[in-house]
């Protein structure tokens, strides 16, 4: 859940944000005058490769703090006319507050923020007990709308200057992509290892997208849901009726080796999930073997539905 910050909170979490990103930073703020603090973590991210991406208000940045910024190699340098928010965000965790990068700021302002979280923290005390835990992360809502809001001051802000990284990805940011690109990029690798089996992004409910095979096999769609697969068979409710009898009488959840799947209902979808007892690990990250047994999975659920309907 959100946690409300001070100003002895933000001087620990915004640096924090800076350091644990793991791809890209996006930091916008209409004031800097980074403090040594701040700089150490920006040097910090640049170090490890993460490209960062800075947004301030137009005629607001000195010369003398533009080429202390300059001297990272994966800086992105953008302004903005009307900036007044302050927005720290690293794909895992969002600040929103009153804090400018600014030194004075943190040595003598009273400042508040909230951190979000789309990803469970978990936080022993430091020594100055700064810190709670969070139990559960934010609701996917407040990064869907932040990020819409990134997005378009992203769009609307002139880039004064890009990294070489930048310039040739033309300047795709991973951590602001809408779902709807995530799926047609997660859509497009999987239509690689399916041959004819044409799959097309589709948005299941608001702002929740999904890719989808219509008629895989005849009267079957396939679904690949994030964390599993749905198989919809397109019969008329007897035959349904009939089939997911006949199918019970042999059904064992963990029937089909390297899978779990569920069939609760006739008129529901079969699930299938992986089996953890199966060794992913080791194809997991070989995205050929990988979705070579996922076709498995499916054509093995369908080689049962076959030979229980004669199809």
């Amino acid at each position: 859940m959100a946690q409300f910050l001070n100003t002895t909170k933000l001087n620990y979490w915004i640096p924090k944000l800076i350091q644990e990103a793991e791809k890209e930073l996006i930091l916008i703020v209409p004031y800097i005058q980074t403090s040594d603090n701040i700089f150490k973590s920006l040097k910090v991210a640049d170090e490890r490769d993460i490209e960062i991406i800075l947004v301030y208000r137009e005629n607001k940045l000195s010369i003398k703090e533009k080429n202390k910024l300059l001297s990272l190699g994966n800086i992105n340098l953008l302004h903005h006319p009307n900036i007044h928010c302050k927005c720290y965000f690293n794909g895992n965790w969002l600040i929103v507050g009153s804090m400018n990068l600014y030194d004075y700021s943190e040595k003598n302002n009273r400042e508040m923020g909230v951190l979000f979280s789309n990803d469970d923290i978990e936080e022993k005390e430091n020594k100055q007990c700064l810190l709670n835990a969070f139990n559960f992360p934010d609701d996917d809502d407040i990064f869907i709308d932040a990020i819409n809001e990134i997005r378009e001051i992203v769009n609307g802000s002139s880039a004064e200057k890009v990294s070489e990284r930048t310039k040739s990805s033309s300047f795709e940011i991973e951590i602001i992509k809408t779902d709807q690109e995530l799926e047609i990029e997660r859509c497009n690798e999987i239509n690689n290892h399916f041959l004819n089996k044409k799959f097309k992004p589709f948005e299941n409910s608001k702002d929740e997208w999904f890719s989808r095979c219509d008629n895989f096999f005849d009267k079957v769609d396939v679904i690949f849901h994030h964390h599993r697969l749905a198989i919809t068979l397109n019969l008329n409710e007897k035959q349904l009726k009939g089939l997911y009898k006949e199918w019970m009488k042999t059904y064992d959840e963990f029937e089909f080796k390297g899978f779990k799947y569920y069939w609760n209902y006739y008129s529901a979808d079969i699930l299938v999930y992986r089996d953890y007892k199966y060794d992913w690990d080791s194809i997991e990250e070989k995205e050929k073997l990988y979705y070579k047994k996922l076709n498995e999975g499916i054509n093995l659920i369908i080689k049962k539905y076959r030979s229980l309907t004669g199809k």
